[in-house]
């Protein structure tokens, strides 16, 4: 047995994330392409909650990325969350997971228009949020 073995899918953590906020996601996770997370198309000012505990090791202002709030978790995860318009939230702040933390925004020089970039990382290293992500089926009944 191999305890070693990388897989895509991580199922043996204690950690697991919610969406961030309620919208569509409008771009996908393409490192290739230098996009490391998610981007979720809403209006400006939509709620953006904890997708998981935490604390907050950063809750401020960069001229690229805007508003920016980042999480740590436990299990050695931490979660971005760029280009909002009000940070609620401030560094040391501990934050259970579904807990309002900022509104999304349109802010920094690297955005075209109203949404929010959400990343994951695990361990220092960028992942595809979809595979830890719960998501809603919401489709129709």
């Amino acid at each position: 047995l191999n305890f070693f073995k990388s897989e895509k899918r991580i199922t043996n953590s204690q950690t697991f994330f919610i969406l961030p906020v309620n919208g569509y996601i409008s771009r996908e996770y393409e490192p290739e392409k230098g996009h490391m997370g998610l981007d979720f198309a809403v209006k400006e000012n939509t709620p953006v909650y904890a997708a998981a505990s935490g604390y907050i090791v950063f809750s401020g202002y960069t001229v690229d990325e805007g508003y920016i709030i980042i999480l740590n978790h436990s299990d050695g995860y931490m979660t971005i969350y760029k280009h909002c318009a009000l940070l609620l939230k401030k560094e040391r702040d501990a934050v259970q997971q579904g807990e309002l933390i900022a509104q999304s925004g349109n802010s920094g020089l690297h955005t075209s228009g109203p949404h929010l970039h959400f990343e994951i990382w695990k361990d220092g290293s960028v992942i595809d949020p979809e595979s830890v992500l719960i998501i809603n089926n919401q489709g129709g009944s």
